[in-house]
């Protein structure tokens, strides 16, 4: 037992790290003392405050300058002469490049290398969530390309719309469902495994306040609302630039204001879960780390640079792939190499050691105390 705890007050002081908790989080108004069914909300709305003013505590300037240069990209990109004026439906291809005027044009070349220094930003400073940035972006792309896709025999979508003109939207707004659940639910299931390896108790009630603290439910709440703005915004310019006849500068208008605040909930999609789980981490779905397990070749085990705390004298210690420690047996004369601490050697009978007796410096503390912290939340 004294070994559990040491561990959870090692993981604690590494979160004490942290400007303030979730749970110092405090609402002026809660909708739960209307009635009880509104606590959901209550509790979404606590979180996504946490998320936001841990962003505005820790964001350095290169993540403000991702920000910054991720929405002057998007206004670079969306502010055209030639979409203000709907454009010329007749000119396609290189005759309808070679119509844009030279401002339009420098102005599309701005954009463009603006969105590929934002992309590279992201690989830099998201080392955890480099798949997962780009392939949100594509699915950005995506939505409005199925949007493009709508409005192309019906320009008044979602009105009068036939259920056979909307075939090939519909098919990419379900590989775009696809997307997201498979990077919802990577996340998710790392967040899961993160704490049962990092913050393992015997007590139910610890492990069940430890994952309420690494709570998702508000970063899924932000998930749902990037994917629905970036639903709205993009019908709202396809739907400004196909209504040529009669056009409503509304849709415009809503499709910037919409559009502005894509760049910014994207990285704190992007930066939450490395913040909570650390740099170290993959995020990966119980399902895909299975698999690589069992299509691997030889041993499972991860290596960790073990060192006594006190001496830094080298620990013979190894990581299973599922986070279990593995030493060796306490029996000298035993030909078993290594089992987990705790379980019961299959050989000798003898219990594999919890704690570790250094030769050096004569300190006796527990097999975690000499695992490498590399935690982050």
């Amino acid at each position: 037992m004294s070994e559990t705890v040491e561990a959870t007050e090692m993981a604690s002081s590494t979160m004490s790290e942290m400007p303030f908790h979730l749970r110092d989080m405090n609402l002026k108004f809660e909708f739960s003392n209307i009635h009880p069914i509104f606590s959901p909300i209550d509790k979404v709305r606590k979180e996504i405050k946490f998320i936001v003013l841990l962003a505005f505590a820790e964001w350095n300037k290169n993540l403000i300058m991702a920000l910054c240069v991720g929405t002057v990209a998007f206004l670079l990109g969306s502010l055209s002469a030639d979409i203000l004026s709907g454009g010329n439906p007749e000119l396609v291809g290189l005759e309808g490049m070679r119509k844009v005027g030279s401002f339009s044009f420098f102005q599309m070349l701005l954009a463009l290398i603006g969105w590929v220094w934002f992309v590279y930003l992201m690989w830099t400073q998201f080392p955890v969530m480099r798949v997962h940035s780009i392939s949100m972006l594509l699915i950005w792309n995506g939505i409005m390309f199925l949007q493009v896709l709508f409005h192309q025999k019906n320009s008044d979508f979602p009105k009068n719309m036939v259920l056979s003109d909307m075939m090939y939207g519909v098919l990419i707004m379900l590989v775009i469902f696809f997307f997201v659940y498979f990077f919802w639910k990577a996340v998710i299931e790392t967040r899961d495994l993160h704490v049962q390896i990092h913050h393992v108790h015997e007590d139910v009630r610890v492990m069940e306040k430890e994952m309420r603290e690494h709570s998702l439910v508000g970063w899924g709440s932000l998930l749902v609302f990037w994917l629905a703005n970036a639903f709205y915004s993009c019908w709202n310019g396809v739907h400004y630039v196909a209504s040529r006849s009669d056009q409503n500068s509304t849709f415009y208008v809503m499709h910037i204001i919409s559009g502005l605040l894509i760049v910014p909930v994207f990285m704190l999609l992007m930066w939450y879960p490395q913040r909570m789980l650390g740099s170290e981490v993959r995020i990966s779905t119980t399902a895909a780390i299975t698999a690589e397990i069992e299509l691997a070749q030889g041993d499972f085990k991860i290596q960790d640079d073990a060192k006594c705390p006190e001496c830094d004298a080298d620990v013979e210690l190894e990581r299973e792939s599922d986070g279990q420690l593995s030493v060796p047996c306490a029996t000298e004369t035993c030909t078993n190499q290594s089992g987990i601490i705790g379980t019961v050697c299959n050989i000798c009978k003898e219990k594999f050691p919890t704690r570790f007796e250094c030769k050096s410096c004569g300190v006796n503390l527990p097999y975690i105390d000499c695992v490498p912290d590399l935690e982050a939340w």
